[in-house]
């Protein structure tokens, strides 16, 4: 299988989220606060960004 292509567009599988994860990071960070979420949904992103960094090649296997 041919690797996948990083950069701009659409995301188009794990394996490329996992790539980009780095870059995302961030902003992912930032949104979650932004005051505009509420609470839950503040802490919902939190949690999501701590499980995409868990992630790791180990997962990526099919």
């Amino acid at each position: 299988m041919m690797p996948q292509m990083k950069g701009p567009g659409p995301i188009v599988d794990l394996v490329d989220f996992y790539h980009r994860w780095p870059t995302l990071k961030g902003s992912m960070q930032a949104l979650a606060n932004d005051p505009q979420l509420c609470p839950e949904e503040q802490e919902t992103l939190n949690w999501l960004i701590l499980l995409a960094d868990r992630v790791g090649p180990a997962d990526l296997r099919d």
